[in-house]
């Protein structure tokens, strides 16, 4: 899956196609997004966490109602596709049925893809966040909560904003990167390694890795030789 745009809202069909025909486009086009609705889906262990990952705030998205490249406004919980495909895990690909179609999350609900103005009223409404999910874990939400301010991307995209700038300002906009980077990756390690989360679980609890999502503010990370290089780039 593309590391940092959501899925495409469907082109509307024909007027004369307004009637779901079960081919499965609209899951193949991407898992949807989480609301306050879907709480107890995962709470229940339904949509498990492990399933889910999260667009922090802050970080590089695609509107998909407004057609934009935008920057998450809050947390935005999505489903995971299956590795590298947009698909829904969901999805049973010889049915083409959803395999949670009884208790299916409130945008797959409203997606009728011959109309998707009920999709669109409820796109940005009452979005699901880690904190209604993990407020309630003693350490955890302490730890993400300190993770986020540690690694922002409000504060990346300032930053990101002096790679041009005079050599002193980008070398100190390189430095303060550098370290969020090491900080992420190594917070990433500790959890698995001392078993307070499994390694499929990380993309939730922490959003993807920032060694993924720099590209959205045009920086490439390399390592090379044991050591981190920031690569930056202005796209004209």
């Amino acid at each position: 899956m593309p590391p940092h745009l959501t899925n495409p809202v469907m082109a509307p069909l024909k007027p004369t196609d307004q009637t779901c025909q079960k081919c499965g486009t609209c899951c193949r086009k991407g898992g949807p997004a989480l609301h306050l609705e879907d709480r107890a889906l995962v709470l229940e262990g339904l949509i498990p966490a492990e399933a889910l990952y999260t667009i922090r705030s802050g970080e590089p998205v695609r509107d998909n109602v407004e057609e934009r490249l935008s920057y998450a406004p809050i947390d935005i919980i999505k489903i995971k596709g299956r590795g590298n495909d947009w698909c829904c895990r969901f999805l049973e690909d010889e049915s083409a049925c959803c395999t949670i179609y009884d208790r299916r999350p409130g945008e797959c609900q409203a997606l009728q893809c011959w109309d998707t103005r009920a999709i669109e009223a409820l796109y940005k409404q009452n979005r699901l966040t880690r904190q209604d999910l993990l407020k309630e874990a003693e350490g955890l939400w302490e730890l993400i909560a300190d993770h986020d301010q540690r690694c922002g991307y409000h504060t990346i995209r300032d930053l990101a904003g002096q790679f041009a700038s005079e050599p002193s300002e980008q070398a100190t906009a390189r430095r303060t990167i550098t370290e969020m980077v090491k900080y992420d990756e190594s917070l990433r390690k500790l959890l698995v390694e001392n078993g307070h989360a499994p390694q499929n679980m990380l993309d939730f609890l922490l959003g993807r890795p920032l060694i993924e999502t720099l590209h959205g503010f045009h920086i490439k990370v390399e390592h090379t030789a044991g050591h981190i290089r920031l690569v930056h780039s202005i796209l004209t």
